[in-house]
Formats: C-alpha cells, sequence, structure tokens
C-alpha cells in the first residue's frame, strides 16, 4: 500500500468516525434536529459542526494534495535517481564483463606464466648445479694453478741456482783451462807428459835439518802434509854448497826421516843445513 492509500484509508476511518459520532449523538439525544443544527445559546449546532468539519476535511485534502505532490516530486527524484543508478549499473555490468574478459586472460596468462615460471625454476637449478660445478672446477683449477705457479717459482729458483751454479762451474772451468794451459807449459819446459809416471816424483818443498842419526839417518821438517811420501828424494844444500841427496823413509804430518844415499854425497850433513825439490 502505497503513501496516498494510507492517508485516503486515514482520512476515511476519520470521517466514519466523525459520522458514527454524529449517528450516535442523533440516536441518542433526540432533540430539535432544527435546534440542534442551528444551535442554541452558547452549543455550537450540527451546522457549525458540519463546516468545522468540512473545513477540517478541506484542510486534509489540501495537506493530502501536498503529500501528493511531494509524494511526485520524491517520485520523480527517486525515478531520475533509479534511472542514474540503473544507467550507473549498467555502466559497472559492462565494466563487470570486460574486468571478467580481463581476468580470464589474465588467468591464461597466469597458466602460461606458471607453466613459465616452472621451466625457467628448472633451467634455473641446472644453471645453479652447473655454477656449482663451475665455482668447484675454478677452485680446482686456481688450486692447480697455485700448485703450478709454486713449482714454476721452485724450478725458476733452481734454475736461477743452477744457473749460478753453471757460472760458477764456466768460470772455474775458465781457470782450470788457464791452469791446464800452464800445467802444460811447465810439463813441456821439464820433458813431461800427460803419461809420465809422476808419484815418485817429490812435490815442490823446502826444509831444514832438525837431526842428524850417526846411521845415515836424519829428520827434516816437513813431512806429509807438504806431500811428502815415502820413497821421494830431496836435495841436501848448506848455502851454495851441495851436500847431497836422501830418500824419505818414514813420514809424519809435519815430520820426516831420510836416508843419505851414499853415491850422492858430497859432504857431511848437520843440523841446521836445507833440504829441496829438485827436478832436474
Amino acid at each position: 500500500m502505497t503513501l496516498v492509500g494510507k492517508i485516503f484509508t486515514f482520512l476515511i476511518l476519520v470521517m466514519s468516525v466523525a459520522f458514527l459520532m454524529l449517528a450516535a449523538t442523533v440516536f441518542a439525544t433526540h432533540v430539535n434536529w432544527r435546534d440542534k443544527v442551528m444551535g442554541s445559546g452558547d452549543a455550537k449546532g450540527l451546522k457549525a459542526q458540519v463546516e468545522e468539519v468540512s473545513d477540517t476535511n478541506r484542510r486534509l485534502r489540501e495537506e493530502i494534495e501536498r503529500a501528493n505532490d511531494r509524494l511526485a516530486l520524491e517520485q520523480a527524484s527517486r525515478a531520475y535517481a533509479l534511472a542514474g543508478l540503473q544507467t550507473k549499473l549498467q555502466q559497472a555490468v559492462s565494466e563487470l564483463q570486460v574486468k571478467e574478459k580481463q581476468f580470464a586472460e589474465l588467468q591464461a596468462a597466469n597458466g602460461t606464466a606458471v607453466t613459465t615460471l616452472e621451466t625457467n625454476s628448472e633451467s634455473l637449478k641446472k644453471i645453479s648445479d652447473e655454477n656449482t660445478q663451475l665455482r668447484t672446477d675454478l677452485r680446482n683449477a686456481e688450486q692447480a694453478r697455485d700448485e703450478k705457479f709454486n713449482q714454476v717459482v721452485q724450478l725458476t729458483d733452481k734454475l736461477n741456482e743452477l744457473e749460478g751454479v753453471r757460472q760458477d762451474l764456466a768460470e772455474r772451468q775458465r781457470e782450470l783451462l788457464a791452469q791446464v794451459s800452464r800445467m802444460k807449459v811447465v810439463l813441456d819446459h821439464n820433458n813431461l807428459n800427460e803419461f809420465t809416471p809422476v808419484v815418485d816424483i817429490p812435490p815442490q818443498v823446502d826444509g831444514v835439518v832438525t837431526a842428524v842419526s850417526d846411521r845415515d839417518l836424519l829428520e827434516i821438517s816437513i813431512g806429509s802434509d807438504d806431500g811428502l811420501r815415502v820413497g821421494h828424494t830431496l836435495e841436501v844444500y848448506r848455502n851454495n854448497s851441495y851436500l847431497g841427496r836422501v830418500v824419505v823413509r818414514r813420514v809424519e804430518p809435519d815430520r820426516a826421516v831420510v836416508e843419505i844415499l851414499k853415491e850422492y854425497r858430497k859432504g857431511t850433513v848437520r843440523k841446521g843445513d836445507r833440504v829441496a825439490t829438485k827436478l832436474s
């Protein structure tokens, strides 16, 4: 039921109650209807009451009309608002359809992205494994490189050391060649060669007779430290006088015992005489 129907229902109810009261009053009083209608004294008559009710009815009708006008205005406003809402609803439906389409596209793209992500995850795992292996290989290679570098350093040091040894040997070779050349000159000067036995040839020494025995034995101040060996022969002299030749019989580090060879005796040997090697 609308607002207008309610208003009319209310008015009918009010009027029904009024007429009911009027009828009850007329029936109960049994008065002079003329006086009742026209009124007597200060009491209002029915005419006045009817006029008052009519005025009330008129005012109520005017209020109903104003209420109808307001209702119509409100209905128009609501219709306008409803039209706007309908338009917005259509726009929302259109947007919803677009969003649903976009959502479907996004779901499809998401499925593709998930598939791509799984593929990329597998590729990433494979690359990570390869990267780990490469890191391990790199560490091994670096370790091998360091070991090789240490070997190179050691070999370089060894090479430098050997180069120093080579230079020393080369210098020693030059010295030996020079020494051999000098020795060749000495050998040639003494009519010797590399095949001449030199075991019995005494070294170049010069000593002093430190003791004389009555058995042609002498003690001299040079020994094995000076290169003397048993069997070497030495010459004995005093100043410019040749006294004879002796042969080594016993050798000690700092002295030796020699025997005078009788066939070479040229004089008496005394303590303090000189002994020396003579090659020719």
